[in-house]
């Protein structure tokens, strides 16, 4: 690796740790802020783009194979369908609470050993 790509991939590494600092500080600032319901829409935005600097740069997704594309793929798509299934799960549960029973004595069995 000769000193100008070293020069150039130091560049693209301290650009990519600038801007998750930069996203990170958005972040906080946004929690500070009352945005009503753009609070939740941003903080998935803002994760959002961070976990795909964190993809493109460092995890090297962006000058991968073919097939290591397809791997991540497909392991975001599983993700996603264990999201959307938690989803389902959370949306279809019954909010009322179950009903009360009261509790009952269990009679002693005839010819034990504890007698009174």
């Amino acid at each position: 690796m000769t000193d100008h790509e070293l020069a150039r991939r130091a560049r693209r590494v301290a650009g990519a740790w600038l801007a998750l600092l930069a996203l990170m500080f958005a972040s906080l600032g946004s929690a500070y802020l009352s945005l009503g319901a753009l609070n939740p829409i941003a903080g998935l935005a803002i994760a959002a783009l961070k976990s795909a600097i964190v993809i493109a740069f460092f995890m090297g997704l962006a000058r991968a194979s073919g097939m290591v594309r397809l791997v991540a793929a497909t392991g975001l798509a599983a993700w996603a369908l264990l999201v959307a299934l938690g989803g389902v799960d959370y949306a279809t549960r019954r909010t009322e609470p179950a009903a009360m029973q009261t509790p009952r004595q269990i009679e002693p069995l005839r010819g034990s050993a504890a007698r009174p």
